[in-house]
This record gives C-alpha cells, structure tokens and sequence, in this order.
C-alpha cells in the first residue's frame, strides 16, 4: 500500500492538518506497462499485417479498419466506465487510450524509424504521467471523487451516478421513485439532513418535501419521496364530528397527512389487528402551534362518542375555555390541586377497572362488552405541572393501556425536568407540533422518524402542522407531515352540544353525571371567573366573553393594576429558584451519599433563607452538576422521603402533592416557597 503525506490548505495548513493519500499502487504501474506492451504489439502487427508484410491494398484497407474501430471500441469505454470519476481524471484516461491507439495504428502501418518510437515513447510517457499525477493530486487517497462540496457532492452523486432508481410515479402529489444502492452501499447516506438540502435545492423544492423512507428489510433499498409544493400552507376545512353516537373504537377523525388522506387515532386496542392501545400519549409543541385546539377537538370527538367519558385537566387556563365546552365535558377540573388528586386516585381506579374486565374473561377493554366500563379519555394540558414528581405518571403508563383508559399529556418542551425518561419511556403514542428544533423532536419522535425527514421545527409559524407516531399506522408514514382541520372553536362546540342535546345531555338539559375519582364535576355557576391565560391562547381572538360569566375575583396575592379591568388577563412575575451554592465540577461521577448530601445542603440553605416549603422542581438546578444520569426524578423522590424519616427529619409531607414542609428553623419566615416557583 503505497502511502503518502501531503498538508492540506487553508485552514487545515495553518492548524498543521494532514492526511494519508492511500491508493493500490497497480493504476500508477499500469499505463507505462501497457504503452511498452503496445509497441511490442505493433512491432509483431508490422510484420505480419502492416509496413513489412507487402499486403494488397485491399488486405491493407480491411485490416486498418479493423483496427481503427477496435481503437475506437477502446476510447469509447475508457470515458464511458470514467462517467463515474471526476472530470479531469476521466479526460486523462482518454487521452492516454486515444494516444496509445494511434501509436498502435501508425506504427502498424508505417515503416519504424528512430524518430517515429521516440515521439511515441514520448506522448506515452507524458500521458502516463499526466494520468498519475491526475490521480494523485485531485483525489483524496481513495481515489474518490472529489469537488469543491466534499464529501457532500459525492452523497447527492450516490444517487444519480451509482444508485438505481426505478421510473418516477405520480401518488398523492408526491413524486415517489423506488431506490436501490450498489451492494455495499447504505442508503441511510442519503437520509442526511445535508444531503436531503442539496437534494431540495437542485430539485427547487421545499426541504420538508424531500423524505427518504428506508427499506426495513435491507439497508440498500429504499423511497425516495418528493412533494413539489407544500399541500399543507393551508389547512383543511374541519369536517365535523368524526362519528357521533359511534364507539371510542372507530378512529378519530383529526388531521389529513401531507398527501390528503386522513390520519386516523385509534384510543382503544384490538387483538384481532395486533393493535396495543395507547394508554398515554404525549402532545408536544410550542406555545402558539395549535396544541388547545387540537385539545379541544379531541375532546368533543371523545364527548360524542356512546361508550367514552371524558376527563379534562386544565390547572392554567381551564376557566377561560368556553363555557359550553366546560359544561359538557363528565369532569372539568381548573385546579392544579384537584388535578393532582385526581391523577393520583387514578391508579387505585385501574386496579377496580382491571377486575371488572378480567371478572368476565376479558383481559383487555373491548369495544361493545357491555360489563366493561366506560372507556375513559383524560386530557391533561401543561401536564409538566402534574408530573414534577412522576411516580404517579409511571404508573399510570405501566397499567392503563389494558383496562381502558387513555391520557393525554400536553407539553411544551420535552426536556428532562418536564418529561423525565421514565415517563417518556412508557407511552404509547407522540404528536409532535411545531418546536424549536429536531432535537427538541428528537427527545419523543424515533429515530428512524427523524432519519427519514421529520423535521418539526417551524415553532408556531405552522399553527397545526405535526408529525404522528400512532398505533394503527404505517411506520413510513410517521415521517410524513400532517395538519390539523381549520376548526371554528365556537362550531365544534355548538355541533357537541347539538348532539348531546339530540340523546338529552345537553348542558343546560337533564344530564347524567359520570362519577370519577376524587373529583367532581364542576358547575358553571360555581366558577369563579377567569384566570391567567396560557401561552398558547394569547393570540386567540376567540376567548371567552360569555356575559353569563361574572368577573374573576381578585387574588390578594396578585393585586391588579391600577384602573384595570377584571377581564384584563393578570401578568404572573417572575419566580425565583432555591440558590445552590455549589460549583460545576464537570465529568465527575458523584455517588449516591455526595448526591444525598447535596440535597441537604440545599435544604438547609434555603431555611436559611427563610423559606418554608420546597419541591421537586427547586432541585432541577443539581442536574447541572452532577449530571442528568446522575440525579434522576426517582431518585429525588426517594431522597426527599428519606429526609422525612428518622429522628431528626429535615422535611414532612403536606397535603399538596410533591410538596414538603422544611422542619429546620429559621429566619423570620417569608412566604412560601411553594407559591413562588412554577
């Protein structure tokens, strides 16, 4: 293996940068040995065919033509097999076969002279030369193509040069064409984000409109899809209800995919399709990207269905849904208190729901059994609230799933302190809306989902558009971008509330209450007006201005401002965080005891401090230190309980989930802590 060094330019010079140039040494040998080899061939041909045979003008002519289309045959595939290299290396291969068939053919021909084998061995010997330092000088020492995109220009190359592509088709308006790499090549190379750029640009088309869907058979094969325009600038019209007076177990009718055809949520399993249920689902998005909507639509489908009961969790802004829409629903439930509790009694409800179904030979919820329960549909929007301390969350996901229950849980980031691995691990369903980049998308979506194109980072420029990771859909549509219907919110609840008023459960009708646990179905008399209006409704024009709703009362902790109005939304300050005082010590692995005693101190810091209470999300700060894999939510659980415990407990537990009171004295104290940060 011939091996040499030469320093690379610019940057990589001055950084003293260099490189291997690799190469069978064979090529470099070749050409001169085939130019001896050519004259020793027209010596012998001179002899017998050409100058020194006396042929007839007739045996002349014949056996030049032969060899002027032999020499012919031999340029002609010397460019064609050099399609693949690059420019100059091709157009060296040329000249050194056109050279060497015209020596062959003048020297056959004509008689020798000392002068005649100079000026052949000459041009032989310059077109050798000129072919190796070709090779050696442009290539990379693979002898690669190489070009002024790099490594780029060689993936986008892959594949209109070596790939096979099948005859492009017309299906949905996409362009779809069938892919195959040479045996040992990966199509996985054309899936870079890079490579699906330039792809884009020499099409002239959107990025998002180049997918690459990889075979799951074989890393050679795959699809090459590519929309010329973007079918979702514009969202579809909203249908109506998908099946009113259905079962839960007919899909949900929500958003239409890239291509025009509907993106189905099947809520409930089926043994009989090999389909799981979801169980808890995630719903993640920035604020504005069409997350309440989408909530909202959810929920009236789920409301109209025969067999379903739904549950609607909103500790944020859940007063300041339309009234209609809070009236309709079987629990409504506007406090994050209430909201804990009800999570929490959840899990004693799954255990009764699973020996109910499995008291009649079922071992899953299904659809039209008349001894199974309700199938129950909880939707939980700024779920990063209730899910701070996430045994609760954990377990829900573990059991759901068979005893017919589904959660929603509505997120606007996904990072690990508002959506712990534990629980992300465990759900069975992820909608993705607009985020602030891929690898936001990337902590829910799979891998194979963002490889083939997903790439949701469009904030809430796109207010609906998502990507669905659902069960009862095609893998390779996962990567596929979708829109929700452009929904009238005030449409969606007037066509719910003619429908419950149609089977006599309208709100302001004779409504049969469904019994939850630890809740109750709050009325809309009982309201106490509006509270802080969320992120994601802060552009929505169509609020709730019902005149039946009376003015909120005023919080004695959060005075209004003076001459306001008490419809006008409240500003909610700035919150503080428990002050560390400990220094990064970045790379180092600390074991459980430094962990345990950094909690302590701590809490012994913020007594100091003359706080109060504390909770888990005042303990976030600690990951910076020692890492995300080394203080996780379930091990700060267990630590806060330890300090609980023993004779000299630092914390005891409140009535609030996640919540603990600070046992060592003080300073004079100061509001709670609790009350002060999210």
């Amino acid at each position: 293996m011939a091996r040499q060094t030469r320093s690379r330019g610019g940057m990589d010079a001055a950084r003293g940068a260099s490189y291997e140039v690799r190469g069978n040494p064979l090529p470099y040998v070749i050409p001169p040995a085939a130019a001896i080899g050519n004259l020793i061939l027209a010596g012998v041909l001179s002899r017998m065919w050409g100058a020194y045979a006396n042929p007839t003008v007739w045996e002349a002519a014949w056996r030049a033509g032969l060899i002027v289309l032999c020499s012919a045959l031999i340029v002609w595939c010397t460019w064609g097999v050099g399609r693949a290299r690059k420019i100059e290396l091709r157009v060296a291969s040329m000249m050194m076969s056109a050279c060497s068939c015209g020596g062959l053919f003048v020297l056959t021909f004509r008689p020798w002279s000392f002068d005649a084998v100079m000026v052949y061995l000459i041009v032989m010997v310059t077109t050798s030369l000129l072919l190796a330092v070709t090779k050696l000088l442009r290539g990379d020492g693979t002898d690669a193509r190489a070009n002024v995109f790099g490594e780029l220009g060689d993936r986008v190359r892959e594949l209109q040069d070596i790939g096979k592509t099948g005859k492009p088709k017309m299906i949905d308006g996409r362009i779809v064409t069938h892919t195959e790499m040479v045996h040992g090549g990966n199509f996985g190379d054309l899936q870079k984000k890079e490579v699906r750029t330039a792809i884009a640009s020499a099409l002239d088309v959107p990025v998002g409109g180049v997918r690459m869907v990889a075979n799951r058979d074989t890393p050679r094969v795959g699809r090459m899809e590519v929309a010329p325009v973007d079918m979702l600038e514009n969202p579809p019209v909203w249908p109506g209800l998908s099946a009113p007076g259905g079962s839960i177990a007919e899909p949900i009718r929500f958003a239409v995919y890239q291509t025009g055809s509907i993106v189905p949520l099947i809520l409930p399993g089926d043994p009989k399709a090999e389909r799981n249920a979801i169980g808890v689902m995630v719903l993640l998005g920035a604020s504005g990207s069409g997350k309440t909507a989408l909530q909202l639509e959810l929920a009236c489908e789920a409301r109209s269905r025969v067999d379903a009961e739904v549950v609607y969790i909103d500790g944020r802004k859940g007063l300041q849904l339309p009234k209609a829409f809070r009236d309709a629903m079987h629990v409504m439930i506007h406090d994050q208190a209430e909201g804990e509790r009800y999570l929490d009694a959840m899990i004693a409800e799954v255990a009764r729901r699973a020996a109910q179904i499995g008291g009649h030979g079922h071992d899953q919820w299904i659809a039209g059994c008349l001894k199974c329960p309700k199938f129950r549909v909880v939707i939980v929007d700024e779920a990063s609230k209730f899910i701070e301390s996430e045994d609760t969350m954990v377990e829900l996901a573990e059991s759901v799933r068979s005893v017919g229950i589904y959660v929603l849980l509505g997120q606007q980031r996904a990072t690990g302190d508002r959506l712990p691995t534990s629980v992300r691990s465990t759900i069975g369903g992820v909608i993705v809306m607009g985020v602030a980049n891929v690898g936001e998308a990337a902590r829910v979506l799979s891998e194979e989902t963002i490889e083939a194109g997903a790439d949701p980072s469009w904030k809430n420029r796109k207010p609906g558009a998502l990507y669905a990771e659902l069960p009862g859909t095609d893998p390779e549509d996962w990567s596929l971008p979708g829109r929700t219907f452009k929904i009238d919110r005030d449409e969606l609840v007037a066509e719910l509330i003619a429908y419950l008023a149609a089977i006599g459960e309208a709100p302001d009708g004779t409504t049969v209450a469904t019994p939850a646990p630890a809740a109750v179905r709050q009325p809309a008399a009982a309201s106490t007006g509006e509270v802080t209006p969320g992120e994601d409704e802060r552009d929505d024009p169509d609020a709730d201005k019902d005149a039946e709703c009376a003015p909120p009362a005023r919080d004695p902790d959060c005075p209004p401002d003076e001459g306001g109005d008490p419809y006008e939304p409240i500003t909610i300050p700035s919150r503080t965080r428990i002050p560390l005082d400990l220094e990064p010590e970045g790379g180092r692995q600390y074991s459980p005891s430094e962990v345990r005693a950094m909690v302590r101190r701590m809490i012994l810091s913020a007594a100091e401090q003359g706080h109060r209470t504390c909770r888990h999300s005042q303990f976030a700060p600690l990951v910076g230190v020692v890492g995300e894999t080394g203080l996780k939510p379930p091990t700060l659980s267990k630590i806060l309980k330890e300090f609980c415990q023993g004779p000299d407990p630092l914390l005891s537990r409140t009535g609030d989930k996640g919540v603990y009171d600070i046992l060592v004295p003080g300073p004079a104290p100061e509001p709670a802590l609790a009350g002060a940060v999210a």
